[in-house]
């Protein structure tokens, strides 16, 4: 690679990580260096590729990072995605945006340049839709291709959902990125290609043209235990090779675990804390401080019969508002699985906007695994979830769900006064939503610079002050093309 005249090191070729090496190569006057700790997407195979295969996924198939969280009902499994493409490579593709009033609060909150209508664009301009690319609200040239499952792939116990609550009265939406044709019951854009096959932020944006630039260096398999912080100014990072790398701005791009537990190795984080691990603070910051997830209860289902239909885990969903006007919650089955009795699936209920807040810390030692505490459900979103548990109660009675043999495996009665909260006790799930441990506006200024060290960047979901209203992966997408877009203007080196 050839060295110009500013250098850029990436920590973290995920979601976000990818679109910012692509971005940021763009610029002729930026060298660019992306360090992901795991192995390149070179390794991809159909557990990766194959969208019904994204349980396995989950279950490890593919490298992934599994983080239990402490919590009442017991430890809840967390996923992020370690090799090129992230969490992009083993999420369920599910691509929405979150709801405009998401983004209209961080830039009520001083944070100027978030409003919806400042991210609505960059939203658009990532996206290929093939289905709706030709509406003013979507974009049908961006790098990541999108559509919707069509009926003939979806899973039996998918479209016995979608047709069954459709038979319960709720609004069947064709868009489910229109916040105007919400609150109902649609079907989720997912990123893949032509073929059927998903379709990562490293596939979508780093291209072989794109890795064939002089100016980007891509290493996998390198992982880094700390930034170099000097006369509070950033100037490189060491691997757990020992390998040095100095670098005149550095952006971490590891999410929402991994970015507050480097920064926090580093010592950027909460001074006590460090202080109990023999850091010293170079910048006293909250690190880790408010982690935010989508959580909720998953309660057990069958059905006679095969599976059915080839589509990934997310197919159809509905979009639940408690107060019949402003979508607060997400139910939809999960799975699938085969089994030697009925076909088994989840169905999951999903709190999308909860004042519950977990932490990051770092572990026993500073290079241990860090130790999550889960975001707790307050009693205003279990009366939320309420709500939810009585739309499954009448679709449990609608034709479709009959036909199919839809059944409870662990019966419970969804309109008891306590069904939430044992529902909980039971199983909780995590939609795997993990965000705001390095937030803007405590520990980053707006344009996402980490506030007192000059050259260091956090751009993830982590930078997220608020969890948006649906699910993140679009999420990471928008905010790494925005600040690139602003380190390219700020540095004055146009592409």
């Amino acid at each position: 690679m050839s060295r110009t005249s500013r250098h850029i090191v990436i920590v973290g070729g995920g979601t976000a990580g990818s679109v910012l090496a692509a971005r940021l190569s763009e610029a002729p006057g930026l060298s660019v260096t992306l360090l992901e700790a795991g192995p390149s997407d070179d390794i991809y195979d159909s557990s990766v590729l194959d969208p019904a295969r994204a349980p396995d996924a989950w279950m490890g198939v593919a490298p992934i990072a599994i983080t239990p969280m402490a919590d009442p009902s017991g430890e809840i499994p967390m996923f992020q995605g370690r090799l090129l493409g992230g969490t992009s490579a083993v999420n369920g593709l599910a691509t929405l945006r979150g709801l405009p009033e998401d983004y209209d609060a961080w830039a009520a909150a001083g944070l100027e340049g978030w409003g919806w209508n400042d991210v609505a664009d960059t939203f658009i301009a990532a996206e290929r839709d093939f289905d709706f690319g030709t509406s003013p609200i979507h974009g049908k040239s961006g790098p990541l291709p999108v559509r919707r499952w069509r009926r003939d792939e979806m899973s039996r116990a998918q479209l016995a959902f979608y047709d069954g609550m459709a038979e319960t009265n709720m609004p069947t939406v064709a868009d489910i990125n229109d916040p105007s044709q919400l609150p109902g019951v649609g079907v989720f854009p997912v990123t893949i290609d032509t073929n059927g096959q998903r379709v990562t932020t490293s596939l979508a944006y780093l291209t072989p043209a794109v890795r064939a630039r002089d100016n980007l260096e891509i290493r996998t398999e390198a992982e880094v235990s700390k930034l170099h912080v000097d006369g509070g100014r950033v100037t490189g990072v060491t691997l757990k090779s020992g390998d040095e790398i100095e670098a005149d701005d550095v952006v971490v791009s590891a999410g929402a675990f991994w970015s507050p537990t480097l920064l926090m190795r580093s010592g950027i984080g909460p001074a006590g804390h460090l202080a109990d691990h023999g850091i010293t603070a170079h910048a006293d910051l909250p690190v880790g401080e408010t982690l935010s997830d989508h959580l909720g209860p998953g309660i057990r289902y069958g059905h006679d019969g095969p599976r059915g239909g080839s589509a990934g885990p997310a197919q159809v969903l509905l979009l639940g508002a408690s107060n019949g006007r402003d979508v607060d919650y997400h139910a939809f089955p999960i799975g699938p699985a085969m089994t030697d009795g009925p076909t088994e699936f989840i169905m999951a209920v999903f709190l999308l906007r909860s004042s519950g807040q977990g932490s990051v810390r770092l572990g026993e030692t500073a290079d241990a695994d860090p130790i999550v505490t889960a975001p707790p459900l307050v009693d205003d979103g279990i009366e939320r979830l309420r709500h939810g548990f009585a739309r499954l109660a009448a679709w449990e009675k609608s034709s479709p769900a009959k036909a199919l043999g839809c059944a409870q495996l662990d019966p419970l009665d969804l309109q008891a006064p306590d069904a939430v909260s044992a529902a909980l006790a039971r199983f909780t799930v995590s939609y795997g939503h993990m965000t705001g441990t390095c937030p803007m506006g405590t520990v980053l200024d707006a344009d996402c610079r980490v506030l007192g060290i000059d050259g260091l960047r956090v751009a993830d979901a982590s930078v997220m002050p608020t969890i948006p209203s649906g699910n993140t992966y679009l999420g990471c997408v928008m905010v790494a093309e925005r600040v690139a877009r602003k380190m390219i203007a700020e540095l004055g080196h146009p592409a």
